[in-house]
C-alpha cells in the first residue's frame, strides 16, 4: 500500500514536499533509516555509480546518515551538464532526533541537506517518520536554493529534478528492504 506525493513550488527558492507510506511501524522504519547497508543500497537505487555511507548513532536515539555518491552527469537535466562534468558528487545528510524530542514518543523528526560540492545549488529542510493506520508516513519538506545570477533557477530546477528522481527510486528500495 505505497502511495507517494510530489509537490514543488516556484518563486525564489523552489520548494520540495514529498510524502510516502510504508507498510512498516516507525520503529521498523527508523531501524533501516539508520542502517549502513540499507543507506548505501538506497544510493545505489538512485543511480549511484560510487558511494560511501556513515551512520553515528547516540546513546539517546538520534542519529545522523551521511551519504556520498557519484552520479553520472547523464541522470541531470541537460542545461546543468556543462557546468559539472561527466560525473557528479552529491553529498546528503539526514539528521534525526531522538523520538521523545517533540513532546510525542511516537514521531521521529529529523533535518536534511543535500548539496553538490563545486556547484552553487543545495537543499535544506525536515524529514519526519510518523505512525499512521497500518504503516508510517514519511515527509520531506524543503527549499532548493542556488543563489547566483542568471542561472540561479536553472541550477534549483536541476537540483529538484535530481531529488524528485531520486527519492521514489529509493523510497521503492525502502519498501523492499522492509518487505
Amino acid at each position: 500500500r505505497r502511495h507517494d506525493t510530489l509537490g514543488a513550488a516556484q518563486g525564489g527558492a523552489m520548494r520540495i514536499t514529498y510524502e510516502h507510506r510504508f507498510d512498516a511501524s516507525v520503529d521498523e522504519v527508523m531501524a533501516m533509516l539508520s542502517d549502513e547497508e540499507f543507506n548505501a543500497q538506497r544510493a545505489r537505487a538512485s543511480g549511484a555509480d560510487d558511494c560511501d555511507v556513515l551512520v553515528d548513532r547516540l546513546d539517546d536515539g538520534s542519529f545522523t546518515v551521511a551519504i556520498r555518491r557519484t552520479i553520472p552527469a547523464t541522470d541531470i537535466p541537460q542545461e546543468f551538464r556543462s557546468l559539472v562534468g561527466g560525473k557528479l558528487t552529491v553529498r546528503y545528510t539526514e539528521a534525526w532526533a531522538p523520538a521523545e524530542r517533540n513532546g510525542d514518543p511516537t514521531d521521529r523528526e529529523g533535518t536534511f541537506a543535500l548539496e553538490i560540492p563545486g556547484t552553487p545549488g543545495h537543499a535544506r529542510g525536515a524529514v519526519v517518520v510518523k505512525p499512521m493506520e497500518g504503516g508510517a508516513a514519511f515527509g520531506l519538506a524543503g527549499d532548493v536554493q542556488a543563489p547566483v545570477p542568471l542561472i540561479g533557477a536553472v541550477v534549483e530546477r536541476a537540483v529538484a529534478s535530481a531529488i524528485e528522481q531520486a527519492l521514489p527510486k529509493e523510497l521503492a528500495a525502502a519498501d523492499a528492504w522492509l518487505a
